[in-house]
């Protein structure tokens, strides 16, 4: 059953209600009703084409082995008194698949860049020199669920570093929509939306000639006052050259180790 994002509203007296049906009635005892159109096999529902756009930008990122990106964000956090907090934050993201990421945060909160090397998973603070390292399985597949069990760290961008970008992202999915044509930045972009168990996320893709992300909000329903997420995306490059330096850790002097903790929980 797909999503009803919106239906029309129908105002009036009552007396004009009625008076409306019952002309539409007694048009309808005298005159045969015609018969129900045919649906047309050709013109897809709103969620297969939803879902075929969709395909087609994540056909195009998983066909890429080593990319780079740029994204701006917002989150919500929820504060120690109660208050919701939105943390902005900046990021260079470079992926070669299957085995490598490296990510340069900036910002609000903790400025932990990201490394990962296929066997070695790090996160370094430069300004406050300390650092963080624990091994890490062999794909960027399996090491998004590890990281998430073992640091607590949120990936709401993490489906495009699968080799199954598709896949990925249409796991457990229960609603798909396509909203419609918009802007951003002076391109135009389709507008989809999407739902699954405890949470619900838009995106909206660029056009045929290059269709890949524009911008990604996700609501998370069944956390603590269901935090949401926004991410712009920019500077994608699908044939990057990266060298193997990128993603190795670098200890600076004096820097400290320090250990990983999941979020909210006494481990």
């Amino acid at each position: 059953m797909m999503p009803k994002l919106y239906s029309p509203a129908v105002v009036g007296p009552a007396t004009t209600a009625a008076l409306i049906c019952a002309i539409a009635l007694s048009a309808q005892a005298q005159t045969p009703s015609p018969a129900a159109p045919a649906p047309d096999p050709q013109k897809p529902t709103p969620a297969e084409y939803a879902l075929g756009l969709l395909k087609r930008t994540a056909d195009k990122l998983s066909g890429a082995k080593n990319f780079t990106f740029k994204t701006t964000s917002s989150v919500e956090v929820p504060s120690p008194v109660g208050h919701t907090l939105n943390y902005f934050n900046t990021a260079e993201v470079a992926v070669q698949r299957p085995d490598k990421l490296a990510v340069k945060r900036t910002g609000d909160g903790p400025a932990f860049d990201l490394y990962y090397d296929g066997k070695t998973f790090g996160a370094l603070d430069l300004k406050l020199g300390l650092y963080a390292q624990m091994p890490a399985p062999a794909t960027l597949d399996a090491l998004v669920p590890v990281v998430l069990e073992k640091t607590g760290m949120q990936f709401p961008c993490a489906d495009v570093l699968f080799n199954d970008v598709y896949g990925a992202l249409t796991k457990d999915l229960t609603h798909a929509y396509w909203v419609g044509k918009t802007t951003i930045d002076g391109v135009e972009c389709d507008h989809l939306a999407f739902a699954g168990p405890g949470i619900e996320w838009q995106i909206w893709l660029g056009p045929e000639k290059d269709p890949l992300p524009r911008r990604l909000a996700v609501t998370y329903l069944k956390l603590e006052r269901q935090p949401r997420f926004l991410v712009n995306f920019a500077d994608w490059n699908l044939k990057a050259r990266l060298s193997p330096s990128r993603f190795e850790f670098k200890q600076p002097a004096g820097a400290k180790l320090i250990l990983f903790k999941p979020i909210n929980t006494d481990r």
